[in-house]
């Protein structure tokens, strides 16, 4: 038994070397084509499919019940159907509402917004932290962190900009 753990022949070998060598570059063309935005995680769906893509690739490559033509079909809707999503979503505003998270203000103005902080399981330790990262010292540099749509935070420095547009259609929670 252990021997077919560590080896199993050749078959399964050549076979794991030939899908690598046809899906990979597919998958590199279909991304190519469909344009830069499909492993962009902009937003969830996005993210999903990135996943998705790696998970089937991995499929595709490994397991002797998917053939080549089946994971050129997964792997050719995913991405279809990733393009129709963003398409609709830069398209329709309503469309674009109802998959998007909309950004929220985490910190602002010297205030905490201790709903939106607890709603999306944030401490002020990460945010401590976040603000190190940026090179500052205190909260009192900080005009503003932001819990953006993809999960990620964004500090804005005070006196970084002469205008608030960046901030605007920023959710306030707790305002």
């Amino acid at each position: 038994m252990l021997d077919t753990i560590l080896f199993d022949g050749w078959k399964s070998v050549l076979r794991i070397a030939i899908m690598c060598m046809l899906a990979y570059p597919f998958l590199i063309v279909l991304l190519r084509f469909f344009g830069k935005r499909s492993l962009s995680n902009v937003n969830i769906f996005d993210f999903v499919i990135t996943v998705t893509y790696g998970a089937t690739l991995g499929s595709i490559i490994t397991s002797d019940k998917m053939s080549f033509a089946d994971g050129v079909v997964v792997l050719f809707m995913l991405t279809l159907l990733q393009y129709i999503v963003s398409k609709l979503s830069v398209n329709s505003k309503g469309f674009a509402d109802l998959i998007k998270a909309n950004p929220s203000f985490i910190y602002h103005d010297g205030k905490f917004y201790e709903k939106s902080m607890h709603k999306h399981r944030i401490r002020k330790d990460d945010l401590r932290g976040k603000v190190r990262q940026q090179g500052l010292s205190s909260f009192e540099q900080v005009e503003a962190i932001v819990l953006e749509g993809d999960g990620s935070l964004s500090i804005i420095k005070k006196g970084d900009t002469q205008s608030k547009d960046a901030l605007e259609g920023v959710e306030r929670s707790d305002a």
